[in-house]
């Protein structure tokens, strides 16, 4: 997580909050200048962060506690095992959070992908760094590392098939595919829309790369060929659409082809089908949000949620704030 402090020569500066008043969610924007008291503007967002009671279909279990106050990105080995990067390092953790081994990169790891137990290579992990990708074997060994040419790169997605290793950069707005000696064979896709440094995608055991289009707030589905097959996904403030600039950020699959999507600005994880429609909340915006106090505002700060899906269905996001990788279970049906 960063924090960024506002400069004392700016004559304004904005503050942007949400807080739970009596149930109801609204963002408080306040204006000052270095002269005045300022004024203050809400905005009502229930409707965004609202979740009808059907649809919140999973319950959140023990967390696993992290040995690091900066993690970012999270992958699960076909063995359970937990991979997560932090500003400088990789942690490679046991299912209860103890850790395995401690990975010291040449470069800052950004993104990180595990291959699965079907893969030529189970277990193999590769982390996405400033200007390469490292790759290391399930015991946590240094393999190797491929170099990536591109100006400016922003690595900030990896994903596997059996046959290739798929890099988003957000830099330069493309979808890199190498094979798994790491010799670049091309790009797939085009006309993605990445205002942000959040560009994810994920990879199928049968050659599907689904990929998010941020910009467009939708997830595009191509064939390992590179032929576009589907595309579902919409901007919007229901529950079913993507809200904001630039979302869902993070993506990942759960048996039978659904997605789990992670959103930021109004944080949200849903599951959707294999056709993109929405089945139901994993958690919302109330479960999300960490609850901070400032006077009589019950204020609720937030970060970008990373996602990932063990082997047992479980999801699991990791919360930057809390320093905790959080568990989700399904326990109900829609109705139930």
């Amino acid at each position: 997580m960063n924090r960024h402090q506002g400069s004392v020569w700016a004559p304004l500066w904005i503050m942007l909050t949400v807080f739970v008043l009596g149930g109801v969610s609204v963002v408080v924007m306040r204006m000052e200048s270095l002269t005045s008291s300022g004024k203050r503007f809400a905005l009502d967002v229930s409707r965004q962060t609202e979740v009808a009671e059907s649809l919140l279909q999973y319950t959140e279990v023990t967390p696993i506690g992290l040995p690091t106050m900066e993690a970012h990105a999270l992958a699960v080995s076909p063995d359970g095992t937990l991979i997560v990067c932090g500003e400088r390092k990789v942690w490679v953790l046991d299912t209860n959070g103890n850790v395995l081994k401690t990975i010291t990169p040449q470069e800052k790891p950004r993104c990180v992908a595990v291959a699965g137990s079907d893969h030529p290579h189970a277990g193999r992990f590769y982390v996405g760094c400033m200007t390469s990708i490292e790759v290391f074997s399930a015991d946590g060994e240094s393999i190797g590392s491929w170099a990536v040419d591109a100006k400016y790169p922003l690595l900030t997605a990896i994903s596997l098939t059996r046959e290739n290793v798929y890099v988003a950069d957000a830099g330069n707005q493309t979808v890199m595919v190498f094979d798994l000696d790491g010799v670049r064979m091309g790009e797939m896709g085009g006309g993605y829309v990445v205002p942000s440094g959040y560009f994810d995608l994920a990879a199928e055991d049968n050659g599907l790369v689904h990929v998010v289009n941020p910009g467009a707030r939708r997830v595009e589905t191509y064939t390992a060929g590179g032929a576009r097959e589907s595309v579902w996904g919409q901007a919007g403030s229901a529950m079913n659409n993507f809200f904001g600039c630039c979302n869902p950020v993070h993506i990942a699959m759960l048996p039978g082809g659904r997605f789990v999507t992670s959103e930021k600005g109004i944080p949200r994880i849903k599951v959707y089908d294999d056709s993109g429609k929405l089945q139901s909340v994993v958690a919302g915006s109330e479960q999300l949000l960490r609850r901070e106090s400032r006077g009589d505002e019950a204020v609720m700060s937030g970060d970008v949620f990373d996602i990932a899906v063990d082997g047992e269905g479980r999801v699991l996001v990791l919360d930057p704030t809390a320093d905790q990788i959080r568990v989700f279970i399904h326990t109900r049906e829609k109705g139930d």
